[in-house]
C-alpha cells in the first residue's frame, strides 16, 4: 500500500473523514512537502509518525488541509428562521431560564454567529441567559472562528438591519460585536472519538450540519449515538436540509416544525414510524423505491471539486428524473446543492421531486429557498434547464411562490 493511501485510511480511523480517491496524488504530494519541512526521511516516516503519535500537533496541520472551510452566515435560513419563530420560544415556554446550544463542525465560526445574532434578537431584554459552543476537528479554523470577522460574501445573507446592528466594518470584512461574541465558546472535539464530551451538555439544540456527509455510516451512526447523549430530553438537533437520520439515528425521531425537520430525542415507548405512502405531487411522479446505489465516487460530497462536480451532480439529477428513479435523483440534487447552494434550478428541481416522493414539508422548505435565492439575487444557471421543456426563471418563481402560499393556507 502506498504511503499516500496509507494516509487516507489513517485520516478516516482517526477523524471519520472520507477523502475521494481523486484526493489520493494531492494527499500523496502535499505530505511529501510536510516530510521534508518536518525533516522525516520520506513520505512513509512522516505517515508513521502520525499514526504513532495521534495526539500531535502535526494532526491540526493535516486536519486543516482535508477539512472544507467554506461557509457563510445564515446558510438554510429557514432554519434559523425555525429556529426563532418555534422551537427557541417553545424552550423558553417550558420554562427554561437558560438556553445552551452546540454548534459540532463550526469551521471558521459562521454557524455560531448566526446562533448568537438569532439568540440575541429572540431573547435580548428577556431574563434568559444563553450560550453558544462552537467545536471543531481543524485548530486553524477555530482561531479563524475566535475572530469572528468575515467576507462580504460569508455575510451576504445576513438581514441588511442585523447586519447594522451586530456587525463592525472593518477594511472590507464584517466583525461581530463583543457583546454578541462574549456568549460563544470554542473548543477543539473531535467527533469520533469516545466517549463524546463538550463543556456545557447537556444542550437544548445541537446542530449538526453538513457535517455526517463526510463519514462512512458506520460513523455517522456511532457519531450520532454520541451526539444524543448530549442532548436534553427535550432537546432538538438539526442537520442540514440534504441530509436525513433515517437509517443512522433509531433513537432519534423526526418532527416537521414549519417545512423543517428536526429531530428529537424518541422516547422508550415510542417505536419508529413506517414509511408512508407517496403523496401526489405538482411534477413528476416516480418509483418511491429504495434507491440505486451510488458509485462510490459520489457518495461523499467534498467542495474540493469545484464547479465541474456541482454540475456533474446536477446532470447525474436529471439523467435520474428523466428515468423515474425520484430518489436517486434526490441524492444527486442534494450533492450538487451542498457544492453550490445558490443554485436555483437544482433546487427547484429538487423540491419537485421531494414533492414527488411526499416529502412536501421538505419540498416547501426547497421553495422557499429558492425564493430567498432570487432575491439574494446570487441564483447560478445551468444550460441542462434551459429549453422550452423547463419554466423560465420567472416562471420558477411564480410557481415557488404559489407553492408556498398554498401551503401556508393549507
Amino acid at each position: 500500500m502506498t504511503p499516500g493511501r496509507k494516509l487516507m485510511l489513517l485520516v478516516e480511523r482517526m477523524s471519520g473523514i472520507v477523502l475521494p480517491d481523486r484526493e489520493l496524488q494531492r494527499l500523496t504530494d502535499w505530505a511529501g512537502k510536510r516530510a521534508a519541512i518536518c525533516s522525516f526521511k520520506d513520505t512513509s516516516a512522516y505517515v508513521d509518525a502520525l499514526r504513532r503519535n495521534p495526539d500531535s500537533d502535526e494532526w491540526r496541520v493535516l486536519l486543516s488541509r482535508v477539512t472544507v472551510k467554506e461557509s457563510s452566515l445564515f446558510r438554510a435560513p429557514q432554519q434559523f428562521k425555525c429556529l426563532s419563530e418555534n422551537i427557541i420560544p417553545e424552550l423558553v415556554d417550558s420554562g427554561r431560564r437558560s438556553l445552551r446550544i452546540w454548534s459540532a463542525g463550526c469551521a471558521r465560526g459562521e454557524e455560531p454567529a448566526t446562533l448568537a445574532v438569532v439568540l440575541n434578537e429572540c431573547l435580548g431584554g428577556t431574563n434568559v441567559r444563553w450560550s453558544v459552543v462552537g467545536t471543531d476537528v481543524d485548530a486553524e479554523a477555530l482561531e479563524a472562528a475566535r475572530r469572528a470577522r468575515f467576507s462580504r460574501r460569508a455575510v451576504r445573507r445576513v438581514p441588511a438591519e442585523s447586519l447594522d446592528r451586530h456587525f463592525t466594518t472593518h477594511a472590507g470584512s464584517y466583525e461581530l460585536n463583543s457583546e454578541i461574541r462574549r456568549h460563544i465558546e470554542y473548543g477543539l472535539i473531535n467527533l469520533v472519538r469516545e466517549p463524546l464530551e463538550v463543556p456545557g451538555q447537556p444542550f437544548d439544540v445541537i446542530l449538526l450540519r453538513n457535517v455526517l456527509i463526510y463519514f462512512r455510516k458506520e460513523s455517522q451512526a456511532r457519531v450520532v449515538r454520541s451526539i444524543e447523549q448530549l442532548l436534553a430530553p427535550d432537546g432538538f438537533l438539526l442537520v442540514g436540509p440534504s441530509e436525513s437520520l433515517m437509517h443512522v439515528a433509531p433513537g432519534m425521531k423526526a418532527e416537521e416544525r414549519n417545512g423543517v425537520f428536526v429531530y428529537r430525542r424518541r422516547h422508550e415507548e415510542e417505536s419508529p414510524p413506517e414509511v408512508v405512502a407517496n403523496r401526489k405531487s405538482r411534477e413528476p411522479q416516480g418509483s418511491a423505491t429504495a434507491p440505486k446505489p451510488l458509485p462510490a465516487e459520489t457518495t461523499r460530497f467534498e467542495s474540493d471539486g469545484g464547479a465541474k462536480d456541482w454540475v456533474a451532480f446536477a446532470v447525474a439529477g436529471r439523467q435520474a428524473e428523466i428515468e423515474e428513479d425520484l430518489r436517486l435523483a434526490l441524492r444527486y440534487y442534494r450533492a450538487s446543492l451542498y457544492l453550490q447552494p445558490d443554485s436555483y434550478q437544482v433546487c427547484y428541481r429538487l423540491g419537485l421531486c421531494l414533492e414527488g416522493v411526499g416529502w412536501s414539508g421538505r419540498a416547501e422548505a426547497e421553495f422557499r429557498a429558492v425564493l430567498e435565492i432570487l432575491r439574494l439575487g446570487s441564483g447560478k444557471t445551468l444550460a441542462i434547464f434551459q429549453g422550452p421543456e423547463f419554466p423560465t426563471r420567472n416562471e420558477i418563481e411564480a410557481a415557488c411562490r404559489e407553492a408556498t402560499q398554498n401551503d401556508a393556507m393549507s
